[in-house]
């Protein structure tokens, strides 16, 4: 009886310690974020065993967050495999997935996201080279940021407290700060100083998450330039966080030598597909010019004169640049609707001819206080072109050719 008792009495507290244990496994999953750092290798056999020694030291002292570090090699030629491999039998926390092909530094990253978040759950993504110019001491630094509720942090270079390599050859340091400089300027983001750092911590849940990588300006080195383009675009909260940027511990150098013309490629792609019906709106607006030119310089030698040419000459470009703004530049929200087009060219017109007035006024009064030469009439009916076009895109986007919301 007694015997039976004492296996009732074990037997139940087995089943209490598992309620518990379950309970506690639940409430740490809740409490513990998941934190992936993304790591692409080419020929590191000379500094991967010794990254991962290292970082085995550096995470076990930050709390809070449960990580695993993700390889992502691009069919290494040398041993590296083999390190990680073995690294991951010592560190349980050591993942490898293996790329068919060395197929560039964007498309390691990209595959890294998905692996990380299918597979491992991840809620913070951290990006990180793997030859020691980023201090795996700085991890800590990214994870604080993200605990004070930022949502993608950088380690920047090019903010007071960050540096690059004074062995650096100058065409390399020009390149590094010249190109975030003409990236901040091209873009319009000016909160931002280190646009090509590879070395951030990202929040995946409505952030990484929401970007479609099928289709990235570029594999390589410059993708970089266009996550954290989309990442400002869906208002994430950004922080850069000062980091002296190291020389190769050892080995060759990854960067290629395309990296200039590919971010400089990918930061024009980007201001062009924002800008698209800006871009087509100058073509067809350089056609509008050429005829409005053409006949106005025609008519002026006749006896109308170059007030009232101008007034001429302005319509006929304007029903010129209604249709090609229509069937073109405003394309994804052309008028079909032949009443709607009547009504809606009306207001084209009627928005149209308050800076040809302004234009005609204007020739009219160089003409009449300076002389009416070509040189003096034409310069102020370039004036007035340029006036009018920061007017007319502004009415033909926001009134004329409307974008409707969805729902």
């Amino acid at each position: 009886m007694y015997e039976h008792i004492s296996k009732t009495c074990l037997w139940e507290t087995i089943r209490i310690s598992r309620s518990f244990s379950s309970l506690s496994l639940i409430v740490y999953n809740l409490l513990v974020m998941r934190v992936v750092i993304v790591i692409p290798t080419y020929n590191e056999e000379g500094n991967i065993g010794k990254l991962l020694d290292l970082l085995a030291l550096e995470l076990s002292d930050i709390k809070g967050y449960e990580f695993s570090v993700l390889i992502v090699d691009g069919n290494s030629t040398d041993k590296t495999r083999e390190i990680v491999n073995e690294k991951s039998a010592q560190y349980a926390f050591v993942r490898l997935l293996k790329e068919a092909g060395k197929e560039g530094l964007g498309s390691a990253y990209i595959k890294g996201f998905d692996y990380a978040i299918k597979n491992l759950g991840a809620e913070i993504i951290i990006e990180m080279d793997a030859d020691f110019q980023h201090d795996p001491k700085d991890i800590s630094r990214l994870m604080a940021e993200i605990d004070n509720g930022f949502d993608c942090v950088l380690g920047s270079r090019f903010v007071k407290g960050g540096s690059i390599p004074k062995e650096w050859a100058f065409y390399r340091k020009f390149l590094s700060i010249g190109g975030s400089a003409f990236t901040k300027i091209v873009l319009g983001i000016y909160d931002i100083h280190d646009f090509t750092s590879g070395f951030r911590a990202t929040r995946v849940k409505g952030f990484i998450d929401k970007i479609d990588f099928s289709e990235p300006l570029s594999k390589g080195f410059a993708y970089k330039i266009n996550l954290l383009f989309k990442l400002h675009k869906l208002g994430a909260k950004i922080k850069e966080i000062p980091i002296n940027f190291g020389l190769r511990d050892r080995g060759n150098s990854k960067m290629e030598k395309s990296n200039f013309l590919d971010s400089l490629k990918v930061v024009l792609l980007i201001r062009y597909k924002e800008s698209q019906s800006f871009f087509k709106f100058l073509a067809v607006g350089f056609a509008g010019l050429g005829t409005d030119s053409l006949i106005f310089n025609l008519l002026r030698l006749t006896s109308i004169g170059s007030k009232y040419s101008s007034a001429i000459s302005g319509f006929i470009a304007m029903v010129i640049t209604f249709l090609l703004n229509n069937s073109w530049s405003f394309s994804d929200r052309k008028i079909d609707s032949w009443p709607i087009k009547l009504k809606k060219f009306s207001l084209f017109a009627i928005f149209s001819y308050v800076p040809i007035t302004f234009r005609s006024w204007l020739i009219g009064f160089a003409a009449h206080r300076v002389s009416d030469t070509f040189l003096v009439v034409n310069f102020a009916f370039l004036i007035g072109i340029l006036i009018g076009l920061i007017w007319n895109f502004t009415v033909y986007s926001k009134i004329i050719w409307k974008k409707e919301k969805n729902g």
